[in-house]
């Protein structure tokens, strides 16, 4: 026998009080029979690993219907099982005899396939018992400990410090996405003109890693976390069922018509469960809104050339997020170092280089999506180096700094854009 079982004799009174004709008739009990009870347990997928045995007490994780072996002399034959202790339920799956389980390889001796049930909501390991009753009528006893499941770390959008695989930069555009409170809450701004944007986007996963308290049992359940509260333009998924002990990552994958629709803010408070025992639960909180601009630049400024002798024309390309309005859209826009640029067309393009602001302007037709403002480099003092090029910067404003003096103030987000370039001594 081993140190997990234990036997029961004298079930009964009268066994108490055995004659001497009934101990003489015991006497001629089969040894086989005489030395029945548990001797070890195995899972159901492996007959010749023991999980528990001579000196390993079984440990089995809480919840329904955990099933495993028992093996041992006349284990086969119980008529009956009782539990005892956390344990609230069990029953019989499967017998096999000594001669069924030698011709699968595990040895001439019988086993039973049990399922057990326990609270799956404690909150602490507790002790169990299982007993089968033997052919004299005693029972053979399997002590075990039930495994209460681990609570769930609180997880964040990002992972080491990053949102992975990506931070959705074809969703995002020339918005933003950012992380607060303790990266727990992942707020995003949407470009201006999102709802018209038809392009295609396939950046727009995040994965999320579930990590619960370190726990470990040799009877255990696989299992996929369940979770709710996900707005309509997002779906989760979890690739492989994992262990209670062990992390897994969950996969959100937003509908991108879906976000780009959106007219109002949505903000979901996510809740993640594991799905045997409900009070094991965390949240995430996903913030989204539509832009808080009509209009905005869908990408940086691009210059043609970025590199080029002092003397020759610069183009530099705007791309609108939506089509501009009838009556067009007024760009505000400067060179870092005015006095290195003259205009390329007074008309089309007019550049005053002694402003002292710096501040030029420029209005887009009516209807467009994209556009160029293109100016004339010089080789002013300080303008070029033969030593080196010089950087000069290009900026511009959705809006009329004239008009909304402030809208200059802004160095970042959907209304501002910017660009170097190089300029080089001819």
């Amino acid at each position: 026998m081993i140190s997990i079982i234990e036997r029961c004799r004298g079930a009964n009174a009268s066994r108490a009080a055995l004659t001497a004709v009934g101990a003489l008739a015991l006497a001629w009990v089969p040894a086989e029979q005489a030395r029945a009870g548990v001797e070890f347990v195995t899972r159901t997928t492996n007959c010749t690993v023991h999980i528990a045995g001579s000196g390993n007490a079984l440990s089995v994780q809480a919840g329904p219907a955990m099933t495993f072996e028992v093996w041992g002399n006349s284990v086969d034959l119980a008529p009956t099982i009782r539990t005892g202790g956390a344990l609230t339920g069990a029953s019989i799956v499967a017998r096999h005899s000594g001669a069924d389980n030698a011709s699968r390889g595990c040895g001439l001796v019988g086993s039973m396939v049990v399922s057990v049930t326990s609270n799956a909501a404690i909150t602490a390991n507790a002790a169990a018992s299982l007993a089968f009753q033997m052919p004299l009528g005693d029972f053979s006893t399997l002590g075990m400990t039930i495994v209460a499941f681990p609570s769930l770390t609180q997880p964040t959008w990002t992972t080491s410090g990053a949102l992975q695989p990506s931070n959705l930069s074809c969703l995002i555009g020339t918005g933003s996405i950012t992380t607060i409170n303790q990266d727990t809450k992942l707020v995003i701004l949407l470009p201006p003109g999102a709802s018209q944007d038809h392009s295609t986007c396939t950046s727009n996963v995040l994965t999320v890693k579930v990590q619960p308290g370190s726990t470990s049992s040799d009877v255990a359940p696989t299992f996929k976390y369940s979770v709710s509260g996900l707005p309509s333009f997002v779906t989760e998924s979890q690739a492989t069922p994992e262990l209670p002990g062990v992390g897994a990552t969950l996969t959100f994958t937003f509908n991108v018509a879906g976000v780009r629709a959106l007219t109002t803010s949505s903000t979901s408070t996510i809740t993640i469960k594991n799905p045997i025992n409900t009070n094991r639960s965390t949240t995430l909180t996903l913030q989204v809104s539509p832009s808080t601009v009509a209009q905005g630049f869908s990408a940086p400024a691009s210059p043609n050339p970025a590199s080029t002798a002092a003397g020759n024309p610069i183009d530099f390309s705007l791309k609108f997020a939506a089509p501009t309005s009838g009556g067009g859209q007024v760009i505000t826009w400067r060179m870092t170092q005015a006095g290195c640029f003259v205009s390329a067309d007074a008309v089309q393009w007019p550049y005053n280089p002694t402003t002292t602001t710096g501040f030029q302007y420029f209005k887009a037709p009516g209807g467009v999506t994209s556009t160029v403002i293109r100016v004339l480099s010089k080789n002013n003092s300080g303008c070029t180096n033969k030593l080196a090029p010089v950087t000069q910067i290009f900026e511009a404003w959705i809006g009329d700094q004239r008009v909304t003096p402030n809208i200059v103030n802004l160095t970042s987000g959907p209304t501002y854009t910017r660009v170097n370039i190089s300029l080089l001594f001819p």
